[in-house]
Order: C-alpha cells, then sequence, then structure tokens
C-alpha cells in the first residue's frame, strides 16, 4: 500500500475518506482539540488509518491553555501512538512565536515521556524544532514537507528521523533536492491534503505521482521507493 504520512483527513468528505483508507496508510494529523476528537471517531472506521491529536501552531492564537491537558489525557486514554500535527512557525505567524514555544515544549516533554511519535510542523523554525526534540530525546520524529537548512538535513538524519516528501516536489527546487540528499531510509511521503498549494488540491491520490518524481530524483525504481517507504512508515509505527 500507499503512505500518506501527513494528511488532515477529517477535512476531507466521508465518500473520500473511504476511499482513501482502502488505497492508503494514512497518519491523520489534527489542528486542535475538536479536529482530534473528529480524527479519533474517522481512525475508528479503518485499521488503515492512524490518528494523532495535535495543536497546530496557526491556531495557538484561538487555542485555550486548559485544553492542553485535555489533549494529553485524549492520548492517553485513547492509546493514542502519535502527536500531530505541531510545532512551531516563524514564517507564517511569527506574531506567536513566544506561545508557540511554550506549547509545544509542554508537547514534546509528554512525547518524549510516553515515548510517542511527533509529527512536526517548522516553517522557518527548523533549528529550533530539530533542538527541542533533540534535548527531550525524543525517538521518533517526522519533519512534515521538509524544506529546512540542507546542513541540518544531515544532523536529522543522523538521528533517525525521517522527513516526509509533498505533491510540490513538483514546484520546489529546494525540495527536490531535500531528496536528493535524503536517504529513501529516512523518507516518507505525504499529501497535506486537502490544503491547497499553487493551484494544487492536495490528496493522498497524488503520492503515486511523488513516488515517480522520488524514483526518478534517486535513480531508482519505483517499486524500490514504494517499498522501502512502507518499511519506514512500519518501523516509525512498530507495526
Amino acid at each position: 500500500m500507499l503512505v500518506d504520512a501527513h494528511c488532515h483527513l477529517y477535512e476531507f468528505p466521508k465518500r473520500d475518506i473511504k476511499s482513501f483508507a482502502e488505497s492508503f496508510l494514512i497518519v491523520a494529523v489534527s489542528d486542535d482539540y475538536e479536529s482530534s476528537v473528529k480524527t479519533l471517531k474517522i481512525a475508528s472506521s479503518s485499521e488503515h488509518i492512524i490518528p494523532c491529536v495535535g495543536l497546530h501552531p496557526w491556531e495557538i492564537k484561538k487555542f485555550k491553555p486548559a485544553l492542553v491537558e485535555k489533549l494529553f489525557n485524549l492520548a492517553i486514554e485513547r492509546g493514542i501512538k502519535c502527536i500531530g500535527e505541531v510545532g512551531l512557525d516563524r514564517l507564517f505567524v511569527p506574531e506567536t512565536f513566544k506561545i508557540q514555544l511554550q506549547y509545544f515544549k509542554d508537547i514534546v516533554s509528554f512525547a518524549s515521556r510516553q515515548k510517542l511519535v511527533l509529527n512536526v510542523h517548522a516553517a522557518g523554525a527548523w533549528r529550533e524544532v530539530y533542538k527541542i526534540v533533540e534535548e527531550n530525546d525524543v525517538q521518533k520524529v517526522i519533519f512534515h514537507w521538509y524544506t529546512g537548512p540542507l546542513d541540518l538535513l544531515k544532523r536529522i538524519v543522523d538521528s533517525g528521523y525521517y522527513i516526509t516528501i509533498n505533491p510540490a516536489i513538483k514546484f520546489q527546487k529546494k525540495h527536490r533536492q531535500v531528496v536528493r540528499l535524503t536517504p529513501l531510509e529516512n523518507m516518507l511521503t505525504e499529501s497535506d491534503g486537502p490544503y491547497r498549494y499553487r493551484g494544487l488540491t492536495l490528496s493522498p491520490i497524488l503520492v503515486k505521482r511523488t513516488i515517480e518524481k522520488i524514483a526518478e530524483l534517486k535513480g531508482t525504481s519505483e517499486k524500490d521507493v514504494q517499498q522501502t517507504i512502507l518499511k519506514n512508515f512500519m518501523s516509525i509505527f512498530s507495526i
């Protein structure tokens, strides 16, 4: 099966969710408490969906502090394997960076104690995010849609962390550089659907096209890419 390691599944119509779950292994991320509850309900319908509870940095300004503890309790009660989408963002919402930092440090500490996978957003703050997860000894981290510094990429790989490749590889030269420099063993595919990027509506359906591009850039077969990414997925989620 194909892997979508970062998808906002709760934003899709029910008919699409059912179709995706038949062909993809999906890591369904959430943006706040309400979407986390929706994601958990969706995931209960298919063993192909791994749910994450999360707090997106874009949602910080609307978030009530007391809900952080509710998110933690939800993760524990439901035996969640993954926290996401969480992280820091200096690029799009720099005005809330200080409060983002406070929440993120608490979330990372929780993930470390509970030995959970972190599915992180790090736009404009790649180094800060890496430093925090490394200092907290988080063992399993997915850096979603990596377009960060190329020198930091080596440290991410050396730490045994993963990066995801998005269908935006079609447009982003930097993203293609990332593919060339990252071992397949540290790579996952994603859609970040249903986000829109340069007129492209992202969805799991575009993962196949992404695999084709990765194979071309790595000089290997699509089968090899698909099998390695599936193996990475199974490893990070202990399947």
